[in-house]
């Protein structure tokens, strides 16, 4: 004769275990989301000639989400922050909407550019003097140069010991122009070129815009630095 006592029981526990089979039947795979979120890292088109290194953070395992109809819409939470300590942004839109957003670690390498030899505060780039280092440029958080041709015309802004990172917080480009250097102004007038000289009252590089005092008129003009010791003032 059924023990009505051990039935009810029983019954229970395999009724709440076939509900659970079926919820976890009905949810979005968790593999499934971490498979696309690391396809997605591996293609993104970073500048650089080594793939991404990276590493996800682990999804809650408790984590359940109705199945999305299609593949995932992946992109990264900040637009500005692809690399580094960053997280992705992971949504469905049918047949329902849902979105999660991911932490994950990536770390860019690329070949960037070091000096060779220590250089002194003012001393100009010399390309046979720099050489590429592989290294994670996601940590480089002043910026960095990966050739050598975006060197020319650089000069160092302070000493640096060599095998140093060369950034655009530690390079400056060659100055034209010196404070106090008499320099030469070049005065459009109507496509009449008059010449006078001048007094720099700033120190600027090709294409910045520097005060020089006109040591005829004692007027202080305002001119774009076009060639060492020369400043062009338009009318």
């Amino acid at each position: 004769m059924l023990n009505h006592r051990l039935f009810t029981p029983v019954f229970l526990v395999a009724a709440y275990a076939a509900s659970m089979d079926s919820a976890w039947a009905e949810r979005q795979s968790l593999a499934s989301i971490k498979l696309q979120a690391e396809s997605f890292i591996a293609a993104y088109p970073y500048e650089s000639p080594y793939p991404a290194r990276f590493q996800l953070s682990a999804l809650d395992p408790r984590l359940q989400l109705k199945p999305c109809a299609s593949d995932l819409e992946i992109d990264f939470a900040r637009a500005d922050k692809v690399m580094g300590n960053t997280a992705l942004s992971i949504s469905c839109n049918q047949p329902v909407r849902w979105q999660i957003h991911l932490p994950v670690q990536v770390d860019i390498y690329d070949d960037v550019m070091v000096n060779r030899v220590p250089l002194v505060k003012g001393q100009f780039i010399d390309t046979k003097l720099v050489k590429p280092k592989k290294m994670k440029v996601s940590a480089l958080f002043h910026g960095y140069f990966s050739e050598k041709v975006a060197l020319t015309g650089l000069q160092a802004k302070r000493n640096l010991a060599s095998n140093t990172v060369l950034t655009p917080a530690n390079l400056a480009p060659r100055q034209l122009v010196s404070s106090g250097q008499q320099v030469t102004i070049l005065l459009n007038l109507k496509g009449l070129e008059v010449k006078s000289t001048g007094q720099a009252l700033q120190s600027a590089s090709m294409g910045q815009l520097v005060k020089v005092r006109n040591t005829q008129s004692n007027k202080i003009v305002e001119g774009v630095v076009t060639a060492h010791g020369q400043i062009s003032v338009g009318q």
